[in-house]
């Protein structure tokens, strides 16, 4: 079978891609990052490293990205890891254009720009956080099974995508959501090399998983999360405020410009591989953010569908200007935004109030935030690193 033919590499796209990375490095001296999570992070990776004991950062782990941050760590103090993760930004957005060439996208950077542009993505991209390196490794896995139809690259994408497993956990739903939509080729070579990559990332992940069991007396105590549910309609509203302060108030209006293109997109998914990777990646993501609707940066994988959906649906328009409105007013986010909606209580919100406030963006605040105190994870306590959580969150006054 012929592949389609890939569009020629356009230097400016190279070049814009530098300049984000250069502008964004200056985060990355600003300490670990706004994120609860980066301090049992970093002391988890300095167990690994210094000690050669594993105690995982949280429930259930995620041993793969802590022995990096180990590392980068012990190389390169706080900024070690932030440069990582900004490292797994840069190998994320090169493979997914990749993926888009492959599939025909005639404009696959302008699609990827929407993915870079978004301001959670350039704060996880600046932080200790295992996002990005996850994805860039589930991405790795797609492109690698889409382009390489043997026996060989369905276990070698198998292996990448045990090794995202092994970075976030969550990312297994990811990995069996892609192993489905490559099964559904029509070809039964696809669907056998679908099964053999998601049989192998499932023999890497347990493995890679095997010390958090071990840490928790050999039980399964070790995959336990306590993040409790609230009732179903502030489960949903929770689920539904965050998923508008992820876009920004200017690109969800550009995206409901754009629904009727991605509903004649989305009538393709039985034939188009993309698309049927974009959406299930996308309804995948939402699931479980529906069930856990807790940090922005849970939010990524449904960037990243969504992404791929509107490459399909967007990029090979003659002109595809709601494509580049996208991408900036998501750029206009990161700087300002204004503030709609204000939780009765932050940290676990059963209710809200409607505004109109305008605010500094999403970018600006949490470099302000993170500036404010770089050392918050070093304690003592959580306090100060919940300090700085809060005053990074989006309806922060």
């Amino acid at each position: 079978m012929t592949e389609p033919a890939a569009a020629p590499v356009d230097r400016r796209w190279v070049v814009a891609g530098v300049v984000v990375a250069v502008a964004a490095a200056p985060m990355a001296l600003l300490g670990p990052g706004t994120d609860l999570d980066v301090g049992a992070v970093l002391r988890s990776g300095r167990s690994i490293v210094r000690d050669g004991d594993y105690v995982p950062s949280r429930a259930p782990g995620a041993p793969v990205h802590e022995a990096a941050v180990g590392v980068l760590e012990w190389v390169g103090r706080t900024v070690g890891p932030n440069l990582g993760s900004l490292a797994a930004a840069a190998a994320l957005a090169v493979v997914l254009v990749a993926l888009l060439r492959r599939e025909g996208v005639r404009r696959p950077e302008l699609a990827v720009a929407v993915v870079v542009a978004n301001p959670w993505f350039l704060v996880a991209a600046t932080s200790t956080v295992d996002f990005l390196w996850a994805l860039a490794l589930w991405a790795g896995a797609a492109l690698v099974l889409r382009s390489r139809p043997t026996w060989g690259g369905a276990v070698g994408a198998g292996v990448l995508a045990g090794l995202a497993v092994g970075c976030r956990s969550s990312t297994a739903f990811l990995v069996g959501g892609l192993v489905v939509a490559h099964a559904l080729e029509p070809g039964r070579a696809d669907r056998l090399r679908a099964l053999a990559a998601g049989a192998t990332a499932a023999v890497v992940g347990v493995v890679l998983f095997v010390p958090s069991y071990r840490s928790a007396g050999s039980s399964l105590a070790f995959a336990q999360n306590d993040v409790p549910t609230s009732s179903f309609f502030v489960q949903v509203g929770r689920f539904l405020v965050k998923d508008l302060y992820f876009v920004g108030p200017f690109a969800a209006v550009v995206l409901l410009l754009a629904l009727p293109a991605l509903g004649k997109a989305l009538l393709r998914w039985r034939a188009d591989w993309l698309v049927r990777v974009g959406l299930v990646t996308a309804v995948v993501s939402q699931v479980l953010f529906l069930r856990f609707p807790w940090k922005m940066g849970h939010l990524l994988p449904t960037l990243v569908g969504l992404a791929l959906l509107l490459a399909r649906a967007l990029a090979d328009a003659p002109k595809p200007r709601l494509l580049a409105a996208l991408v900036a007013a998501q750029l206009l986010y990161g700087a300002v935004s204004v503030t709609l909606i204000v939780p009765d209580n932050p940290n676990a919100a059963t209710g809200g109030e409607l505004t109109f406030e305008p605010s500094w963006g999403a970018v600006v605040t949490d470099v302000g935030c993170r500036a404010d105190d770089p050392d918050a994870w070093e304690g003592p306590g959580v306090d100060r690193l919940q300090a700085v959580w809060d005053c990074a969150k989006p309806w922060a006054r």
